[in-house]
């Protein structure tokens, strides 16, 4: 199978506004990336690379970074592994062995990481995820695999409190046959308390189109609300689907149903009332998602994405580690020194846990009728449509 390669390198010819011009960095740092920049997964990949986009220009436009008195440029070495593990794995070993970079960031999709990361250990390489949410990633034992992004356990915990807060005690659901979807049922299965029906879980396979039969089957069980475990192409089918055919239910999205685009697919009218799990609410009054979301605009002329920040945040932590280990090349002084890291990043604070797992912020969403979203959850960052 022919390996997709992609390289950037970032260029340093931007100025900071009102500030002397830094030194100029003299060496390079080259960073690797997973993601898929075609295939399926080709749209939230671009969000991925925005992140990581901004961050590196943002750096090397500051005149690198320092390290033991040394300034260094990011250059990204990007590789598509269209979300296929065999891809994935032949990339790592590529990063390790011919590219030679200190750090690996991404990758997209779940399936892909266990393909991965024993590479990465192997050669003593710290894998920074920063959108893959099964659970189970992160609890392998390997001490050079990070997250800085929530795991669906940690999305159905705060899900959970907040469909408990609802009263929505019959619920049904629709998710990809995959590890995702089945982490997403399990997870909110574990985080829901007694006296709550998780009833009818239809699982669909990537590239499914048609949704009836788990309509009738939902309509069927009598449920209250519909949890959607899948990304935007599916989740836009099926909520047109469940609308199109009149059933009456709360429908309840994952944190790729709350963008702008997502709400280009569906349109405001089919997802008003709609609620999702948020890992970044672009519009919230914290200083620091304003700041982001505002630069994030001016590059891409876009509203920012949760999958960017995220991305962001791991590009960010990476450099940040190798400036407190005091070294670019040796991978387990970056290793230790990302496991005693305390970044306050984009989406929240970032500390890794025993298994090296960040336990971000997660907010609910909700779709309102004019197109625009509010918080619901928690409740110290509710706020009125136009928040979200």
């Amino acid at each position: 199978m022919r390996r997709r390669i992609v390289a950037f390198a970032l260029a340093a010819g931007f100025a900071a506004a009102a500030a002397p011009a830094p030194a100029a960095a003299q060496d390079t740092v080259t960073i690797g990336i997973l993601t898929a920049l075609s295939g399926p997964l080709a749209a939230p990949g671009r969000f991925q690379m925005n992140g990581f986009n901004l961050a590196a220009d943002e750096i090397n436009a500051a005149g690198g970074f320092e390290v033991a008195g040394r300034r260094f440029r990011v250059r990204l070495q990007v590789y598509d592994t269209r979300g296929n593990p065999a891809e994935g794995a032949s990339a790592m070993q590529r990063l390790a062995t011919v590219d030679r970079a200190p750090v690996v960031l991404g990758e997209l999709a779940s399936g892909v990481v266990p393909a991965a990361a024993p590479i990465a250990e192997e050669n003593d390489i710290p894998f920074i995820l920063t959108v893959p949410t099964g659970p189970n990633l992160t609890r392998q034992n390997n001490r050079y695999l990070f997250r800085v992004n929530a795991h669906n356990d940690q999305l159905g915990v705060a899900l959970a409190e907040f469909i408990v807060q609802q009263g929505w005690r019959t619920l049904s659901s629709i998710a990809w046959n995959n590890d995702a979807g089945r982490g997403g049922v399990a997870g909110m299965r574990a985080a829901l308390p007694a006296g709550w029906n998780m009833g009818y879980t239809g699982y669909f396979n990537v590239g499914e189109v048609d949704f009836s039969a788990h309509i009738t089957n939902i309509r069927n069980a009598g449920a209250q609300a519909v949890m959607l475990f899948m990304d935007e192409e599916p989740g836009s089918l099926a909520i047109q689907q469940i609308r199109s055919a009149g059933l009456q239910v709360q429908l309840i999205g994952t944190l790729a149903m709350g963008s702008d685009r997502f709400l280009q697919r569906v349109g405001a009218e089919r997802l008003s009332g709609m609620v999702q799990y948020n890992a970044f609410p672009p519009n919230a009054a914290v200083p620091a998602i304003q700041a982001f979301s505002r630069r994030y605009r001016e590059r891409f002329n876009e509203e920012a994405h949760g999958f960017a920040a995220q991305s962001y945040d791991g590009l960010m932590v990476a450099i940040a580690a190798m400036q407190r280990a005091g070294t670019v090349t040796d991978g387990r002084r970056i290793r230790d020194a990302l496991a005693a890291l305390d970044h306050q990043g984009v989406i929240g604070r970032i500390r890794f846990d025993e298994n090296r797992q960040a336990n971000p912020p997660v907010f609910v969403t909700q779709w309102c009728a004019d197109g625009r979203r509010r918080i619901l959850f928690p409740a110290e960052a509710v706020g009125d449509c136009g928040t979200g």
